[in-house]
């Protein structure tokens, strides 16, 4: 018998759509019934501070998220979830070092990542891990249009690698800007899966082939 696993996707207001809707569809692919026998399920729950629709970075104009928990009720029920995956917050001011990201998230990841299987971020859901303590000691990459911002925010015990698509350190998965967290959950239905089954799932959402190490906009940014 397959193993589920939870899953919990950390939102809030001006969260960035893209940097968790594709990889969902992408981790439900194992849920497929035509998939064949693999090891895993997902059980996806999407936390955030209130059940209200959450709205995108882009506003009202765009698509609205309804959440399926808050983290309070997370936090209070003594769940432990798998998988914490923290896709881009609302940014912070760089000037000032300010930042917007809801308290009871940070707690939420701070308490989950201890005892998760594997934490997950895009984009600037590095914000969230680094002010939740999870990336010290740890190497890991980030959207590398505001990757200078985002080093020069953050704590100096995370060893930053300015040029990858995503980077693997133990159970830390991080990935580069949006599309990025695309190919890593491709990467990451591989490592629990097989490459078979990846296969698959890039080929029904036609997603080309890449590695860790293709970050062409890592130079588009100056960055190497």
């Amino acid at each position: 018998m397959p193993q589920t696993l939870t899953v919990a996707v950390c939102v809030s207001d001006e969260v960035t759509l893209s940097d968790f809707v594709t990889p969902m569809e992408i981790l439900g692919g194992l849920n497929r019934k035509n998939m064949g026998e693999i090891p895993y399920r997902v059980q996806i729950d999407y936390l955030s501070p209130t059940m209200d629709p959450v709205v995108s970075m882009t506003g009202k104009l765009a698509a609205t998220f309804n959440p399926t928990l808050t983290y309070t009720d997370a936090l209070a029920s003594g769940k432990q979830f798998d998988i914490i995956w923290v896709p881009a917050g609302p940014l912070p001011n760089f000037a000032t070092g300010d930042h917007r990201l809801p308290k009871d998230e940070i707690a939420f990841i701070a308490q989950q990542a201890p005892k998760a299987k594997y934490v997950m971020s895009v984009c600037g859901g590095t914000l969230q891990l680094a002010f939740a303590g999870v990336l010290a000691g740890k190497r890991a990459t980030t959207n590398k249009a505001l990757y200078r911002q985002i080093v020069a925010l953050v704590p100096k015990d995370v060893e930053w690698v300015p040029q990858a698509r995503w980077v693997v350190d133990g159970n830390l998965w991080t990935s580069s800007g949006v599309a990025a967290g695309s190919d890593m959950a491709l990467a990451f239905v591989e490592h629990l899966a097989g490459p078979q089954v990846a296969r698959v799932i890039r080929g029904i959402m036609e997603i080309p082939e890449v590695t860790e190490k293709d970050d062409p906009f890592a130079v588009f940014h100056g960055l190497v």
